[in-house]
């Protein structure tokens, strides 16, 4: 810390020193119409070394996998330790000035968030349902600094995941668009770098690895019992959806965590005991609640089979203390055209819920409640 001092009192005195100097050469030549062309030069210098001293400027850094940091400074307080590498670098001609880099206006411009380099599986990704491994290496463009695997699917998953973890690539989110078998599941348990996951079971296999305990984010469709089970252990799970699960009901214990945020469940009423356990089992944390309903049974088959008529009354015991938003999703190929018995479903949880809590419906919300 002494020395660090040392240092700013002596970058504070030799900016003083060049002020002086260069207040002295202005004056100069001001006074001495026949100044030399010495002087003229050091006061040019003079100046340049003022201004830099003074100016604000950025450090720049970029990571080979094309991440970049930067920080902007000003001089003064903690940048002072700074001037000393600056006026050298400028005497070594290392510091060089650039033209500023203009900025496209294009309304095509993306501006948002950073965007993570991907490995999309296409079509012509596979020969008859097998995975054309071997090609997708060969082409090491693809590969380069990927964070997502997007679309995975085909025979030959679990080996294009295998060769990939054995290489620096720190996968993030995988998305699978086909169902998976444990073996490939075995793989994906081994990414320890993974944090989104979407994937796509087998029903009633109940010999599936445990999933990634590291999860972030984790979207699964027709889950095992010991699956379920296995969600209980992420200590880091902000977002979960579960999709038809199938299995014996299930009772949780409450999370030790308390770390999931956002809760989705398609459930049929044969399963209504799991899910609502899930929904207690996070009461403690769920800011928003996505639920899979019909407004009516009228069918007696397909709506009868999503349908819960005290689900007010059911949510309302879960003592869902943090819950803001519960939003009722319908199916894709049954559109919410009940207006009437939409709206009244929504009044009736609206009336069991604390008053804090929103309630829509992904499918009418523009008609009924805008």
């Amino acid at each position: 810390m002494e020395a660090l001092n040392r240092q700013l009192d002596a970058s504070v005195a030799q900016l003083r020193q060049l002020e002086e100097a260069l207040e002295q050469v202005q004056r100069g030549a001001a006074d001495d119409e026949g100044t030399s062309q010495e002087q003229l030069q050091l006061a040019v210098q003079l100046e340049e070394s003022h201004r830099l001293l003074n100016n604000k400027w950025s450090v720049v850094s970029e990571e080979q996998d094309g991440s970049t940091w930067k920080a902007d400074v000003q001089l003064g307080g903690f940048g002072d330790t700074l001037r000393p590498l600056l006026l050298q670098l400028r005497e070594d001609g290392l510091l060089v000035q650039v033209d500023d880099v203009a900025v496209s206006s294009s309304p095509d411009t993306y501006v948002g968030p950073p965007t993570l380099a991907a490995l999309s599986i296409k079509r012509n990704d596979l020969s008859e349902g097998d995975l054309k491994v071997n090609e997708i290496l060969r082409n090491k463009r693809r590969l380069e600094y990927i964070r997502v695997i997007d679309g995975l699917r085909g025979e030959g998953s679990d080996r294009l995941l295998r060769i990939i973890a054995s290489h620096p690539l720190h996968i993030q989110e995988l998305k699978f668009s086909d169902k998976v078998e444990p073996k490939v599941l075995e793989e994906v348990q081994k990414m320890s770098s993974l944090k989104r996951l979407n994937i796509d079971c087998v029903r009633d296999r109940d010999d599936y690895p445990d999933l990634p305990l590291q999860l972030e984010e984790l979207m699964i469709n027709r889950p095992s019992a010991q699956q379920l089970y296995c969600m209980m252990r992420m200590p880091a799970l902000q977002s979960l959806t579960v999709n038809n699960y199938s299995g014996p009901n299930i009772t949780f214990t409450p999370s030790q965590y308390r770390k999931l945020r956002w809760l989705g469940v398609i459930s049929d009423i044969d399963h209504k005991p799991t899910m609502l356990s899930l929904i207690r089992a996070h009461a403690s944390s769920l800011l928003e609640l996505r639920l899979f309903c019909t407004v009516n049974r009228d069918d007696g088959g397909y709506q009868a089979r999503y349908y819960f008529p005290d689900l007010g009354r059911n949510l309302a015991a879960c003592d869902l203390l943090h819950l803001r938003r519960l939003v009722l999703r319908r199916p894709h190929n049954i559109p919410c055209t009940d207006v009437a018995g939409c709206l009244m479903q929504l009044q009736d949880l609206r009336g069991l819920l604390p008053r804090s809590v929103e309630v829509v419906c992904d499918a009418c919300r523009p008609s009924v409640l805008e």
